[in-house]
């Protein structure tokens, strides 16, 4: 597994667009950016979920997690933020972990409370 974390949402699609062909599995990660105090992502189900998806993921042969860092509470909160706007992704909530298939296509997602450690041992087993 490899992960690349975009922090600067200009790169994300050009970031996609590479992994695609490179990786059998590629993964999405949206997450809350962090805290300059703490270290840690200002969402609280960011700060949930980080420790229960990499670890998990990490394990995978031959994929890709892309970590999109969201932004800071303001940024997130703005209605034209990238990763809401985004015609693939169209965000409504943090976290969220996607797949994205080789068509570019998202294959299987999930949204907040709904990542737990065995909804994503079913996430990983999944195969398009």
């Amino acid at each position: 597994m490899t992960l690349i974390t975009v922090e600067d949402a200009t790169t994300f699609d050009s970031t996609l667009a590479a992994a695609l062909p490179q990786y059998s599995r590629v993964f999405v990660f949206a997450t809350a950016a962090r805290d300059p105090a703490t270290g840690l992502p200002w969402c609280p189900d960011a700060r949930n979920a980080d420790p229960l998806v990499k670890p998990k993921l990490v394990q995978l042969p031959d994929s890709l997690l892309l970590e999109a860092i969201v932004g800071d509470r303001p940024a997130w909160r703005t209605p034209s933020n990238f990763y809401r706007t985004h015609p693939l992704l169209q965000l409504t909530s943090i976290p969220t972990l996607l797949e994205i298939g080789s068509d570019g296509a998202v294959v299987q997602k999930l949204v907040e409370s709904e990542i737990t450690e065995a909804s994503i041992a079913k996430f990983i087993e999944y195969s398009a």
